[in-house]
């Protein structure tokens, strides 16, 4: 199936009504994963390898590390895993940090807050303790929340599909006010009339018509 893309096959799943469940730090595989559901059919994990940009090493390194207890918060995983900064953006960016209640650019901000390494001192003590200390203590901030069509946006550019919406869905009324028409009404659309699909202007003929 390697000749479509992987938002065609998700949107084909879906419309046969199966659930298609995001990324996620404490949920995902590498690859996609089947989960069971309470109803009779199971749900796919879209797994890290949907993340672009995330290399497949540092995703183990997660993998390993999370077996021992689900991350807790972005710093948690930072410290733990042990991996690049820009992987954590990485998946900041693709959304993965919802399943611990921060949005997108919630997560992205937190990840802006971290370094490559932890401070010896503080790693040592925390080490020591048994404990995860935040190297800084940072004031609150209120995040204006993304449009659910810059999110849409979001999801093609790291992860090449959204299961928020299709990006039509924005366009569609502003196209059938210039009589733009979807493609399943072209099925009933008159002999003779001046169609516009994707930008061209084509007439509907019938064969054998005048």
């Amino acid at each position: 199936m390697g000749f479509y893309a992987p938002s065609q096959l998700v949107r084909d799943a879906r419309e046969h009504g199966v659930e298609v469940r995001s990324v996620d730090i404490n949920q995902s595989a590498w690859d996609c994963t089947l989960e069971r559901t309470e109803g009779r059919f199971h749900a796919v994990r879209l797994g890290f390898c949907m993340v672009r940009g995330l290399a497949k090493k540092d995703a183990e390194r997660i993998l390993t590390v999370r077996a021992t207890r689900p991350y807790a918060s972005v710093e948690d995983l930072w410290r733990r895993g042990n991996v690049p900064v820009a992987s954590l953006d990485g998946i900041a960016r693709a959304d993965g940090f919802r399943g611990l209640r921060l949005s997108r650019r919630e997560a992205a901000w937190a990840v802006k807050g971290l370094r490559d390494e932890a401070l010896p001192l503080f790693a040592a003590a925390d080490d020591r303790d048994g404990l995860l200390r935040a190297e800084a203590t940072e004031p609150a901030v209120a995040l204006t929340p993304m449009t659910m069509g810059r999110e849409v946006v979001e999801d093609y550019r790291t992860k090449g599909l959204s299961l928020r919406a299709h990006p039509l869905a924005f366009l569609r009324q502003s196209l059938q006010a210039r009589g733009y028409l979807p493609c399943a009404a072209l099925r009933d659309a008159p002999n003779g009339r001046r169609i516009s699909i994707a930008g061209l202007v084509l007439v509907r003929q019938m064969p054998g018509s005048a």
